[in-house]
């Protein structure tokens, strides 16, 4: 079966282009706030490329309680994507969207809530054929805003490694892909793919300078497909592989095979790592691209020359550090770029104080890559120091990695051992060794209090385990923590006021962890609501018997 590339949910015909992306009815456009958009690649690169190149083409869908703007196309234009209408923001700056992107753009893949069908090419051995393969989803939401909307780009398809070891004379010609399926359904906002249509055969297109092919397909459970290698002489090999596998979007299933003069019949099995880059492609000419005049005699070859070495230049990596130093403020990410390494990325020269903290995510979001330390781990790093990291999950929470002294560090992740390294800037990490003793706490400097005080009456469940207690006050400038004491040993803890707070400000009481003296965010066991201390002399808040996060509790006075 023959497969061919199809953008279908549902048509939009090429003269109806520029309406397809009027937006919705009865919303009404914001004239002076266009929007604006920017790609982040997610942990990988585009096929064929390390980024988006000039011309590419994106289509961009802007989704409220139906599509506001449907499919407009954005060109990578002098390293920005450039709008050919003027798209505008809704003016409503309250409601927020869902912003949907694909590549490669298609002017008939209007949005539809079902999903988006893409179909690969049959044959990637031709020049296009491969990359056209390659579709890349992006989806995050935004309000209304004049600052270009980060779209964290990621594979949505599954990438096939085959790499053939031959003792035989004859050269391999072809490498195909059978009993597989070239089509989905393709979630936009999940990124998820439902397989649709026949199974089929896809030929890889050949990794120049190696015995190794490749090819893209959609991801596709249970699959048992078969790799046909031809040689010359058009005699062909079958290999099945050894068990059902899964085929996953954004990861390389990689098939390592053997040929021998003895060979009758084999089996390979698939490993499935992570899909960062592609390797140089070669392709074979398409039919419409083959010559159809005389190829010219040809001419005595030029002397060599010696090879230029490569020059490395540093890519982004989409991922970032954000945290708490001065240049971030827990907002702006620090960019993380390759580095030479694969899997290696690095942000230099950020400047922190003593005990700031940091994590690494996504650019610009928190629902993609949430990196940071475990639980387990140390809880202040040192310079020239590694720990190992985990990725935010149900199973347990990554919490900020905290820098003990001041200085100005290079920051390194490293994806393939899960690692983040603390160097002092300009420090090869070659330097740097584990850090298997947590550093020094940070020396508690309480801030001035006023003599207004504020009383807290824990229950059984937060007195439990020896916790200590501590007030988180804001929304009167400085957010600043005290700790809470209980001096005539009655149960119930007080602290003053900061400086500059009075009754009606917010407070946040915490139950923290008794093994530190230190107030943060990391030592919290526990935490009440926001809440606002009373300005009619009510001045104790008590802790509902039972409760834990404490979101209901009540106020009363001493």
């Amino acid at each position: 079966m023959k497969f061919t590339k199809l953008f279908a949910a549902a048509m939009c015909l090429m003269a109806a282009v520029t309406a397809c992306q009027e937006p919705a009815e009865n919303v009404t456009p914001n004239a002076g706030m266009e929007i604006a958009v920017s790609a982040q690649m997610y942990n990988f690169t585009k096929a064929t490329d390390t980024a988006f190149e000039e011309g590419d083409q994106i289509g961009l869908h802007i989704v409220t309680s139906g599509a506001y703007l449907n499919n407009a196309k954005y060109t990578y234009t002098a390293g920005a994507l450039v709008s050919e209408n003027e798209n505008y923001w809704y003016k409503d700056e309250t409601t927020v969207a869902d912003v949907l992107a694909y590549y490669p753009y298609s002017a008939t893949a209007t949005y539809k809530a079902e999903g988006l069908t893409f179909t690969v090419e049959a044959d990637q051995s031709v020049e296009g054929g491969y990359a056209a393969s390659d579709l890349l989803v992006a989806a995050t939401t935004s309000r209304p805003t004049k600052e270009a909307v980060a779209l964290p780009f990621k594979h949505a398809l599954s990438k096939v490694v085959i790499n053939i070891e031959s003792e035989l004379e004859e050269a391999v010609e072809s490498v195909m892909f059978a009993d597989v399926y070239g089509s989905a359904v393709v979630d936009l906002k999940e990124g998820t793919a439902t397989v649709k249509g026949q199974k089929g055969t896809i030929k890889a297109a050949k990794v120049a300078g190696a015995e190794s092919y490749t090819l893209i397909i959609v991801p596709q459970a249970e699959a048992t497909p078969r790799i046909l290698v031809t040689v010359e002489g058009d005699k062909q090999y079958n290999f099945n592989i050894a068990a059902a596998t899964e085929f996953e979007a954004g990861k390389v299933a990689t098939a390592n095979i053997t040929i021998t003069k003895e060979l009758v019949g084999t089996e390979f099995s698939a490993e499935i790592t992570d899909w960062v880059g592609d390797s140089e492609l070669q392709f074979n000419p398409s039919e419409e691209n083959l010559p159809s005049e005389p190829e010219d005699p040809e001419l005595p070859e030029d002397p060599e020359l010696p090879e230029e070495p490569e020059v490395f230049v540093p890519a982004e990596s989409g991922l970032g550090v954000v945290g708490s130093f001065a240049a971030s403020g827990w907002n702006n990410d620090a960019l993380l770029m390759t580095t030479p390494t694969e899997g290696l990325f690095v942000a230099t020269n950020i400047e922190f104080a003593a005990y700031d903290s940091f994590k690494i995510r996504t650019v610009g979001v928190w629902d993609g890559v949430n990196i940071g330390r475990s639980a387990n781990t140390v809880n202040y790093i040192q310079e020239n120091k590694y720990i190992a990291v985990i990725e935010n999950s149900e199973v347990e929470e990554a919490k900020n990695i905290t820098v003990e002294l001041a200085g100005t560090y290079d920051i390194y992740y490293n994806q393939n051992t899960s690692v983040v390294y603390v160097m002092v800037a300009g420090t090869d990490i070659a330097e740097a060794t584990e850090q298997t003793v947590s550093g020094n706490e940070p020396v508690v400097e309480e801030p001035e209090v006023t003599e207004n005080v504020i009383y807290f009456a824990p229950n059984a469940n937060w007195k439990a385990d020896g916790a200590r207690f501590a007030a988180y006050f804001f929304n009167a400038g400085s957010n600043v923590w005290v700790t809470l004491t209980d001096a005539d040993a009655d149960g119930i803890y007080e602290c003053g006021l900061p400086v500059g707070y009075e009754f009606g400000d917010g407070v946040i009481f915490c139950r923290m962890n008794p093994a530190t003296t230190a107030n943060s965010w990391d030592n919290k066991w526990d935490q009440t609501a926001d809440l606002n201390i009373p300005t009619d002399g009510k001045n104790m808040f008590t802790v509902k018997e039972g409760e834990w996060n404490a979101a209901t509790g009540t106020w009363s006075t001493k």
